[in-house]
């Protein structure tokens, strides 16, 4: 969909328009102009104070937060537009999906990420991982067993035991300072209470992109076991230098037998405050049926109406924003790089091929992990995240969020090198 007949909300033979037809050209020429000469103001720093974010209420004395997974900077101008747009109609009403939401993901995923995908495996999920519980509920019963790839997000494993699942461990193999899935041990973890391998894709905390080759191994694999994969790709919008995410269910017949997706432009645009922001791609019909029946028996399947006009929003062609984006994070991962190159620290930083979070390998100081997590918040009053947390494989790391103005990331280095 293109942004001019989204702002006119044209989704039906005589609706009234969405969003007020008189305010476009000022919303275009305002787009127009941050986008002209040095661009979006990436490094203004903002106060966001007073606003209960979870981020800055953990942070104390004068701390910088670099843990949970949100951004500092500002959304895409038009996702913001288009929000107190919609406000400005005032009434709140019970609202239903409209086809837009499905038009704008299935145009997404083809052109941004090469998945060509029929438009019916569409659905809305009321959050990547809530989606991913409910597919808990769907397909397992309590004490069966999900697989998952340490070190690997945390909420993987805190709500497979919270849902009464049991979470089996298949850790990634660390080689030569890169990680790759390890396929022989994952064999040997099958079993009549095996039913879901969580793959996170890209992978998170170590940025990884996995390949096609790689996904279709672990598809065949899985197939072959009769498990399912579930598939988080909430960072796959942010795919960096110039590389390319890899949807799961595209890489063959097999993974649209077995794959179930959870996507959404939470990450890419800094929309994690408007909860249900995602949607599922469910090719398999037999499981899709299913997946849907369970949000429709719990309530789960109506979002909110500025979760549909953010989603709407972000996922109109201009993609101007988003790669300017992109090109900020990718000089803030070369700061942080340069920082630890003129600065032999015994840290080593783990280059992410998609996401905002850098991995930080500090094995070499030779300190326990409570004492490598003093070292950053204690002295050097930055908190990142603890490498432990994201399970085995994860001693001797941190995982700093970069998401922020370059200002703020050079003082939070500095304050790092202060406390050494």
């Amino acid at each position: 969909m293109r942004r001019r007949d989204f702002i006119k909300g044209t989704a039906a033979a005589g609706a009234s328009t969405l969003i007020p037809v008189g305010t476009i050209s000022a919303l275009l020429a305002s787009c127009a102009k941050a986008s002209a000469g040095k661009g979006w103001d990436f490094d203004a720093v903002h106060d966001r104070s007073g606003t209960w974010s979870i981020k800055y209420g953990r942070a104390t004395d004068g701390e910088i937060p670099m843990w949970i997974a949100d951004m500092d900077m500002k959304t895409d101008p038009f996702v913001a537009e288009a929000l107190r747009m919609r406000l400005d109609r005032d009434v709140l009403g019970y609202t239903s999906i409209p086809a837009e939401f499905y038009d704008v993901i299935h145009a997404w995923q083809k052109r941004y990420h090469g998945f060509d995908l029929d438009r019916e495996w569409i659905g809305y999920a009321p959050g990547v991982i809530t989606g991913i519980n409910q597919a808990y509920l769907t397909f397992t019963e309590p004490g069966d067993k999900v697989i998952i790839q340490p070190p690997v997000y945390d909420h993987f494993r805190l709500y497979i035991e919270r849902m009464g699942r049991v979470a089996v461990d298949n850790p990634l193999i660390f080689k030569d300072g890169r990680y790759q899935m390890d396929f022989d041990g994952l064999e040997k973890l099958f079993d009549d209470k095996t039913k879901i391998l969580l793959l996170c894709n890209p992978q998170n905390p170590c940025g990884i992109l996995w390949d096609r080759e790689t996904l279709a191994t672990l598809a065949e694999i899985c197939d072959r076991h009769g498990v399912m994969v579930i598939s988080d790709e909430i960072h796959g919008d942010l795919a960096l230098y110039g590389k390319k995410h890899t949807p799961f269910c595209s890489v063959s017949e097999t993974a649209k037998r077995v794959g179930v997706m959870f996507a959404g432009p939470t990450k890419a645009f800094n929309l994690a405050g408007l909860s249900g922001t995602a949607y599922s791609i469910i090719p398999d019909k037999e499981k899709r049926d299913k997946y849907n029946g369970t949000l429709r028996n719990s309530k789960l399947d109506e979002p909110s109406i500025m979760t549909l006009v953010a989603q709407i929003a972000a996922y109109r062609e201009d993609t101007a924003w988003l790669e300017s984006l992109k090109s900020y994070i990718e000089n803030n991962i070369a700061i942080v790089e340069r920082f630890f190159s003129d600065h032999d620290l015994g840290i080593v930083p783990i280059r992410p091929q998609a996401s905002f979070l850098v991995w930080l390998d500090c094995r070499a100081l030779g300190l326990s992990q409570t004492e490598l997590m003093d070292l950053f918040r204690k002295k050097a009053k930055i908190i990142p995240s603890n490498g432990t947390s994201y399970g085995p494989g994860g001693e001797g790391f941190v995982r700093l969020n970069i998401g922020c103005p370059a200002p703020v990331l050079n003082e939070a280095l500095n304050r790092l090198l202060s406390a050494f």
